[in-house]
C-alpha cells in the first residue's frame, strides 16, 4: 500500500491557503489525525488506541471495535471485575496526555482522533456481561449510541466540562448507561427465559 504524498504548501507571496489535507491512501481511505507537519503529541500511541484513532472514517466506532479483543483478553484471564478496575489505567493516562495535548494545542477542543476515552467507556460497559459474543456485540451497540447520541447527562459532561477531564467523562458517562441497560437486560433474560 503506497501512500500519495500531500498537498505542497501554497507559494510565500500567494493570499489562497490551501487547507491541509491528511494522508490519503489509495483505497481511498484518509488518515486522519493530529497535524503531522508538527511534532507529535506524547504518547500519540495511546491516545490514538495504537493508531485505531487515524481512521479519518469514523474513529471513535473504529477505537472502539480495537479496545475489544483487549476487553476479551483481560476478561478471558482475570475476569470481569478486573476489566472494571482496568479502565482505570487507560482513564488516567488518557487524562494526563489529553491535558497535554491541550496545553500544546489550546485551538483542539475534542479531537477527534485521540480514542482512549472510547476505551475507558467501551471497557466500563462490558465489565458487566459475561465473555459472550451476542453480549460483547450488544454492549459494544449500545456504548456507541450513547456516545454519538449522548443523552443527559452524557451531553452535559461534552459541552460544559472544560479540557482532558470532559473528553473523558462523556464516555464514561456512556459506558455506565450502556452498562446499567446490559445489566437491566440480562436480569429481564435470567428471570424470564
Amino acid at each position: 500500500m503506497s501512500v500519495k504524498p500531500r498537498p505542497s504548501a501554497p507559494p510565500a507571496d500567494s493570499d489562497q491557503a490551501v487547507p491541509y489535507e491528511p494522508l490519503m491512501l489509495e483505497n481511498g481511505w484518509r488518515i486522519g489525525g493530529p497535524d503531522w507537519r508538527k511534532p507529535w503529541p506524547k504518547g500519540l500511541m495511546f491516545l490514538t488506541w495504537f493508531g485505531a484513532g487515524f481512521s479519518y472514517h469514523a474513529p471513535g466506532t473504529i477505537g472502539s471495535l480495537n479496545a475489544l479483543p483487549m476487553a476479551a483478553g483481560i476478561v478471558w484471564f482475570a475476569g470481569a471485575n478486573v476489566l472494571a478496575l482496568a479502565a482505570i489505567i487507560p482513564f488516567v493516562l488518557g487524562m494526563i496526555y489529553t491535558k497535554r495535548y491541550l496545553q500544546s494545542t489550546p485551538d483542539a477542543a475534542d479531537p477527534q482522533w485521540i480514542v482512549i476515552d472510547e476505551v475507558v467507556g467501551l471497557w466500563i460497559t462490558l465489565s458487566v456481561v459475561p465473555l459472550n459474543v451476542i453480549w460483547y456485540a450488544l454492549g459494544f451497540g449500545l456504548f456507541r449510541l450513547f456516545d454519538i447520541y449522548k443523552p443527559w447527562p452524557v451531553s452535559w459532561a461534552d459541552q460544559h466540562v472544560p479540557g482532558a477531564l470532559g473528553i473523558m467523562l462523556d464516555d464514561v458517562l456512556a459506558g455506565l448507561y450502556a452498562a446499567g441497560i446490559l445489566i437491566g437486560l440480562q436480569y429481564v433474560w435470567t428471570t424470564y427465559f
